[in-house]
């Protein structure tokens, strides 16, 4: 009984998911066609993407492919047709979406906004399309058979929509700048697995303008493009932005092999999904078995809070306070919440416990007085109820459970990932990925952005994660400008896929006349080059080998 019971609940999620977001993806996709044929006079640019894909009410989710639920798309008791036609079908659309992601990959190749989009349409989709077809020669059945097509078709359709917003000139630059960030989000992360080893499938974030809330399709890492859906709000206000941090730890931990499942057996969790049932009570505190099971179903979301303050230090937790904060509900900050079933826990932590996991981590890394602030600040925002306890739902009401055992073992986990060392990471923690942490480097760089945006001014910062983390510390302190500080901060950001430069890129360089070397100076710099070079014996024996 209770296998039937995850299997329908599971079902009826999935279902009502695409449902949710099937309808928001047209209306968005509705809009996009008037605004553009508005603008140019027809609706070629809007047609784009159905020219491509011919089936476009295919919807990408942020949930596993088609593939993995393949009786979503047949309707029960509907007739079937026999076997072997079903299959003819299946093959004459495998030939139709390989004419199709053959001719869209040579367009693409040549856009400068699109040409990532090249090796999946005219690799990966063409390798699977044999693949498919492969598999039908040894005997595939027609369910199993038209399921893979309609992942394969889902993958076109979705690529066909994020070249088609590229080829909106208004909308490039803003998805220009996001992809610009987001790229530098994954950089430490590609440097590192291709230094250690490690099996990373994904690696290219492409983000699109959406209709829901900010997300990423970890299903379609086996194309190595990471789609990322943004809300219709997020170009009005620079404090979603550090998110997108966030959503690129969900793929880091989805894109290696194994990560994980390694994880949680190095930290003793279980796999997420647990079923709702109360904790058991000791004295009204949780017990460890319960505390394991809840962080268990919490751990993906803790691992990219993580993985997401170190990329963007305070901003990061400023951002989920200002996001997270509820004024007219604030005890919805201690609230333990259920899946859209209602049968499981909710993957997030409460919001009171992620945002002290976020101090956490900054306690962590040496930024103790950000951390002591930004405590205080969302201790002031809660000051009618109390912070001292978590609500967890028990038979169809709210329990109180002592905060102090989640925020122990939250920083257990955090202390681990943080420093390590986690076999499954080649025996590192986080901090140890270079580029990664939110150092005195970035600190410094930020809050030389966030000093130059509260002057009006265009930054001269180079790195895109501490420019938007000084975009949020400066709207922090002025918010009524947030839209001007944003599109300062993205002045500074030269947008992947077009042709803009830094506004600096052209002025003429520092002069050396202008650089003042005093003896303190050049003694430091003597001093540091005998440090860095390598000993006399050394130096000449490779002398005498060239």
């Amino acid at each position: 009984m209770d296998d039937l019971e995850k299997y329908v609940g599971a079902l009826v999620g999935v279902i009502w998911l695409i449902v949710k977001i099937a309808i928001a993806r047209g209306a968005l996709q509705t809009k996009r066609a008037e605004r553009a044929a508005a603008r140019s006079g027809d609706a070629d640019v809007a047609r784009s993407a159905t020219q491509v894909a011919p089936r476009s009410d295919t919807v990408p989710v942020d949930v596993a492919p088609p593939s993995a639920a393949p009786w979503a798309a047949v309707p029960f008791g509907a007739p079937r047709a026999p076997d072997a036609d079903r299959l003819r079908t299946v093959l004459l659309r495998l030939t139709e979406l390989d004419q199709c992601a053959a001719a869209f990959g040579e367009a693409v190749r040549h856009e400068r906004a699109n040409r990532r989009f090249t090796d999946v349409l005219l690799g990966a989709v063409p390798h699977d399309i044999g693949r498919l077809r492969a598999a039908v020669d040894a005997g595939l059945t027609a369910r199993e058979a038209e399921a893979a097509a309609d992942h394969i078709e889902l993958v076109v359709s979705e690529i066909a929509a994020l070249a088609r917003q590229r080829r909106d000139p208004s909308l490039l630059p803003e998805l220009g700048d996001a992809d610009a960030l987001a790229d530098a989000c994954y950089a430490p992360v590609i440097a590192f697995a291709r230094a250690e080893g490690l099996p990373l499938r994904s690696g290219s974030p492409a983000t699109q303008l959406t209709e829901f809330d900010l997300a990423i399709w970890t299903g379609f890492i086996p194309t190595s493009i990471a789609p990322i859906f943004l809300p219709v709000d997020f170009f009005s206000t620079p404090l979603r932005w550090p998110a997108l941090a966030h959503e690129i730890g969900h793929d880091f931990l989805a894109s290696v092999a194994g990560l994980e499942p390694a994880l949680r057996r190095e930290l003793g969790l279980p796999d997420g999904g647990e079923q709702l049932r109360p904790p058991a009570s000791n004295g009204d505190r949780a017990g460890a078995p319960e505390l394991r099971r809840l962080f268990g179903a919490w751990f993906e979301e803790i691992f990219c809070d993580v993985f997401g303050t170190l990329m963007f230090g305070p901003a990061y937790v400023l951002t989920m306070s200002e996001l997270f904060f509820q004024e007219d509900e604030p005890v919805a900050s201690l609230a333990v919440q259920t899946d859209p079933t209602g049968t499981r826990y909710d993957a997030h932590p409460p919001p009171h416990l992620r945002v002290l996991i976020g101090c956490m981590v900054l306690d962590r890394g040496g930024l103790h007085e950000d951390a002591r602030a930004l405590r205080e600040a969302w201790a002031r925002r809660h000051a009618e109820v109390s912070l001292d306890d978590l609500l967890v739902p028990a038979r169809g009401t709210w329990r109180p459970f002592p905060l102090s055992p989640f925020a122990g073992m939250a920083a257990w986990i955090v202390e681990r990932l943080y420093a390590g060392p986690l076999t499954s990471l080649s025996g590192f923690g986080l901090q140890d990925i270079s580029g990664l942490d939110y150092g005195p480097h970035e600190r410094q760089e930020a809050s030389r952005a966030r000093d130059a945006l509260l002057a009006g001014r265009v930054p001269a910062v180079r790195d895109a994660r501490a420019l938007l983390a000084g975009a949020v510390l400066a709207a922090h302190q002025a918010p009524a400008q947030s839209l001007s500080i944003l599109i300062r901060a993205r002045a500074a950001i030269p947008a992947l896929g077009t042709s803009e430069q830094r506004p600096d890129a052209f002025a003429p360089g520092l002069s050396m006349s202008s650089v003042a070397l005093d003896r303190r100076a050049l003694t430091e710099a003597l001093l540091f080059r005998a440090v860095l070079l390598p000993p006399r014996a050394l130096r000449s024996r490779r002398r005498a080998r060239l």
